[in-house]
Order: C-alpha cells, then sequence, then structure tokens
C-alpha cells in the first residue's frame, strides 16, 4: 500500500483540441504544493429501480455527480500569482499520485478550471485553497504517458513533463 506524499496537481494551459493525438503529452507546472488532494471523481448517483411489484427498493448505478475539489496549501506568492492570472481559463489538469512525485501509483487527468482564496491567516502557517471544477471525465492515463521530474535541491519540482509511453 502506498502512501500520497509527493502525490501533485499539475497543469497547463489547454492549448490542445480534445482528441488530439497524444493530448496529455507536454510541459506542466506545479498547482499548489498541495496539504491534502481531494478526489476528482464525484459520487454515484443512485437511480431507484423499484416497481410496485417490488418487496424492497431496488436500485441501479445512475451517473457520477460533477465534482468539485477544495485542495488546501501552502500560501506562497509565485503559485498564488499563477493561480490568479488562471483563474476561470480552462485547463489541463493531472493528478500525480505516488511517493515518487510521477504518478508510480496512478495518473489521473481532466480539462478543469480553478480559483484561488487565501485561508484565515494565523500564527501558523500561511495557507490559501485552490479550487477545481472538473470540466470533463478525469481518467487514468499511466498505462499510456510516463513523466518526468526535475527537482530543485528542497525536492520541488522545477520541470515537468509528460510523454506519450512507446508501445
Amino acid at each position: 500500500m502506498a502512501v500520497g506524499l509527493k502525490s501533485r496537481i499539475i497543469y497547463r494551459e489547454k492549448t490542445k483540441e480534445d482528441g488530439a493525438t497524444d493530448y496529455w503529452a507536454g510541459e506542466y507546472k506545479l498547482l499548489i504544493r498541495a496539504k491534502s488532494i481531494p478526489s476528482p471523481f464525484g459520487t454515484v448517483n443512485m437511480v431507484d429501480t423499484s416497481t410496485l411489484e417490488d418487496l424492497i427498493e431496488t436500485q441501479e448505478q445512475g451517473r457520477r455527480a460533477a465534482a468539485s475539489m477544495e485542495v488546501p496549501g501552502a500560501f506562497e506568492k509565485k503559485y498564488k500569482d499563477e493561480l490568479v492570472k488562471n483563474e476561470g481559463k480552462q485547463l489541463d489538469i493531472c493528478i500525480l499520485y505516488g511517493t515518487d512525485g510521477k504518478g508510480s501509483e496512478g495518473i489521473v487527468a481532466f480539462v478543469g478550471t480553478e480559483s484561488f482564496a487565501p485561508d484565515e491567516a494565523t500564527e501558523d502557517h500561511l495557507t490559501g485553497t485552490a479550487t477545481i471544477a472538473t470540466v470533463t471525465v478525469p481518467r487514468w492515463i499511466e498505462d499510456s504517458y510516463t513523466v518526468s521530474v526535475t527537482e530543485d535541491e528542497n525536492g520541488y519540482p522545477t520541470s515537468i513533463t509528460l510523454a506519450k509511453k512507446e508501445m
């Protein structure tokens, strides 16, 4: 079982047409140094399939609800400035799950929008929250793409690239 240390949310401005070959390949940036990452998948709605003949209520899975993610993170000027600049724009967003910062356990990708707000200022660390709204259905892409990351001396990413795997 893996832990989430070094799981990351990365993004780039949406520049490719949906369905383009190798859509997710390219250069990305770290969205925010996240304290936690909620799921981009909404809950499954249950549809009542009961009839007057059924002795108990029956249900089937329906569609998933749209997801909104509240991502708390460190309040740092360089990330805040980028988040504010990109508010409302469609972004290609990937979540790299795992302990290596490269999605060793899984990579989920979707198009979304984000907005940023500072949290309460206290004597503790300054934090902010990036709110991400999913625009497209999140999908797992780790079988098709590899991630390379260049990190600084503190282990923070300075360059993140997704490349199509050779099949």
